[in-house]
């Protein structure tokens, strides 16, 4: 076996000073917790704020799901290491994380029914766009110092397993780039255009950035700009990430110095936390920890705080411990990507980097695809098979009784031709037409495509298993059985009536409820729904029905929720309007639900949810019962 050779330092090479290293790790996790511990009490309020110091006077950090995911993605890299994936990333969502909030608990929905990344984020989550990742973009940075390409791809990779198609994958790609550049390069103006360089010219969240720096550079004070930033890309969802992310930048931007840069981000009010927090991880890393205020510091210390949902694994006590698993976990991404970053006790930083150029941000790919490499745990593209599976535009949903076409590409990235056959098995009882089973023939860097058309029959269930048999045959006999497991889940049918009487059956993909596609009109006037929900067990169920006007919702004939409030669409589990929820004890067994919304001169827009109460033992408020059944 021959011995690799070490790898020749080249010329561009960045060095980085490992005592340098620690201190910008360190002041990162620092500044996280400062300005995490200053917008989190002011949380959601959409008014200007004038605050000037802390409006809650910790002695310690405060609580706050912007360091706590990331605690997880530590463990993450230590259990998987430097070339773990979004499906490691979804399974720790399962094993550690129990936050019920907008795309958290829709995401965490869709993994625990089997779904994967991307389609766990894309699918039936109407909080793509919002800041759930770009708070958690640190991490990545951290571990691949200097070296902004392999922090944004690493982001890509959480970012879809919650955001898949959204604005929150852009976002923290974008944070993820501007952290990583920030170990070599202290210029802001040039780490801002290093980050928009890594997401789409034309996406919310660039033009949201892109204007506020031309606002800025056209002297328009600070005040002014974040009206402008509300007026052009501003969202009634205080999580909405671009409106955030602007407001980030527009503390960096007008900030004289540390605390007046966070003071101002907050201060523009909506996801406080998250915009404070990451301003000041970005300043943290390239100051350090020294060049952080002491008047700032010292009312949160050094201790790391976690969450109670956040549970399952070893969080590291303090701040020095979280940096030195961090540095350690680093050295490791460093040395498996052989990223041009050289770690050195005695030399000073040295190195620079650029933007990538124009054009240069790499389209993502479907967010309704899931996409494997073969054999089973690779992690490396572009050495064997590739299996792309597209669920089409409503993406991994079936109906009682109904049919689904499902699409396939196998690609082959070897240096070999591969010879063998693909077989869909169904569930008990289905129909599958002749394409279920296919004979395979493909020469290096062929491409074989698909498609299966499987017809549900039988009994409705919360989640459907189907497999995939890859068998690669030698010789005519088979050699090698790939067994990949895909999932279907039930759509939510519903009988659907319009204002004048007109019905329709309905089979929505998710728990958005889309009456006027359905029904082909957009009158004005009382919209009717109704379905019979299966219970499958005794429980106690928050019944949401999340609507913008006046509401009714009545469970076999009794009326639970009465509410004539208009209100923001808020189809969040945690935090739905007072009115527009009821919590039930709900006996094993069928119920018939009606709904009844009123629609003004505006779109319509209606969900209807089942979660847990904020009540409960484990494994958490509010999760979802994707038991439930809808059915007409």
């Amino acid at each position: 076996m021959p011995i690799p050779r070490a790898r020749r330092r080249d010329v561009n090479e960045i060095i980085l000073n490992e005592q340098d290293y620690y201190d910008k790790v360190y002041g990162g996790w620092l500044g996280k917790n400062i300005g995490g511990t200053l917008g989190v009490p002011v949380e959601g309020v959409k008014e200007l704020l004038d605050l000037s110091f802390y409006p809650v006077l910790p002695d310690e950090p405060l609580e706050n799901d912007d360091l706590d995911l990331q605690l997880v993605w530590l463990h993450a890299l230590e259990q998987y290491g430097a070339r773990l994936t979004a499906r490691e990333l979804g399974q720790e969502w399962v094993e550690h994380i129990f936050f019920p909030f907008d795309e958290y608990g829709y995401a965490l929905a869709n993994l625990r029914r089997g779904l994967t990344a991307p389609i766990s984020g894309w699918f039936n989550n109407p909080f793509k766009d919002c800041m759930g990742s770009p708070i958690r973009s640190e991490i990545w940075a951290m571990v691949a110092p200097g070296a902004p390409e392999r922090a944004a791809a690493y982001a890509y990779e959480d970012a879809i397993v919650d955001h898949a198609g959204g604005e929150g994958v852009y976002g923290e790609m974008f944070f993820a780039a501007i952290e990583s550049a920030a170990f070599v390069e202290s210029d802001r103006d040039a780490l801002i255009r290093i980050g928009l360089s890594y997401i789409p010219e034309d996406c919310r969240t660039a033009r949201a950035v892109k204007d506020l720096l031309a606002w800025h550079a056209e002297g328009i004070e600070w005040k002014e700009a974040r009206r402008l930033i509300l007026e052009h890309h501003g969202d009634d969802n205080f999580t909405d990430a671009p409106q955030n992310i602007a407001f980030t930048i527009l503390g960096w931007l007008y900030g004289e110095d540390f605390g007046d840069a966070l003071l101002k981000a907050t201060n523009c009010g909506y996801d406080t936390d998250c915009t404070a927090a990451t301003l000041g991880a970005i300043l943290g890393i390239i100051g350090g920890r020294d060049s952080l205020p002491e008047r700032w510091v010292a009312p949160v210390g050094d201790r790391v705080v976690v969450s109670p949902p956040i549970k399952g694994f070893p969080a590291p006590a303090d701040l020095n411990e979280l940096t030195e698993r961090t540095m350690h976990v680093g050295r490791e991404v460093i040395a498996a990507w052989q990223l041009p970053v050289s770690l050195s006790a005695a030399e000073p930083t040295s190195g620079g980097i650029a933007p990538r150029g124009p054009g240069g941000s790499t389209p993502l790919p479907s967010p309704r695809q899931n996409r494997y490499l073969l054999p089973r745990g690779a992690a490396t593209p572009g050495l064997g098979l590739e299996l792309t599976v597209d669920y089409g535009a409503e993406g991994p949903v079936i109906e009682r009784g109904g049919s689904r076409r499902v699409a396939f590409a196998l690609e082959n990235r070897s240096r070999t031709a591969w010879q063998g056959e693909a077989e869909l098995i169904l569930p008990s009882g289905w129909k599958g037409a002749a394409q279920s089973f296919v004979k395979l023939e493909l020469e290096p860097g062929g491409t074989r495509r698909w498609e299966v058309e499987v017809a549900h029959v039988g009994i409705p269930h919360p989640r459907y298993e189907l497999t995939l048999l890859l068998r690669r045959r030698h010789d005519g006999t088979v050699w090698s059985t790939e067994a990949l497991p895909l999932t279907l889940v039930p759509a939510m049918q519903w009988t659907v009536a319009a204002p004048d009487g007109t019905t329709a059956e309905a089979a929505f993909p998710g728990n958005l409820l889309d009456f006027e596609a359905e029904l082909g009109t957009a009158v004005p006037g009382v919209y009717k729904a109704a379905a019979t929900v299966v219970v499958p067990t005794g429980r106690k169920v928050r019944w949401i029905a999340a609507t913008e006007g006046p509401t009714s919702l009545r469970i076999d004939g009794r009326e639970h929720i009465r509410s004539d409030a208009k209100d923001e669409f808020m189809p969040a589990f945690h935090r739905s309007p007072p009115g527009k929820f009821c919590e039930l004890e709900m006996e094993a067994g069928t119920y018939r639900l009606e709904l009844e919304v009123t629609k003004g001169a505006g779109p319509l827009k209606a969900a209807v949810a089942a979660v847990g109460t904020a009540a409960t033992d484990s494994p958490g408020p509010h999760y979802a019962m994707t038991d439930i059944l809808f059915l007409p």
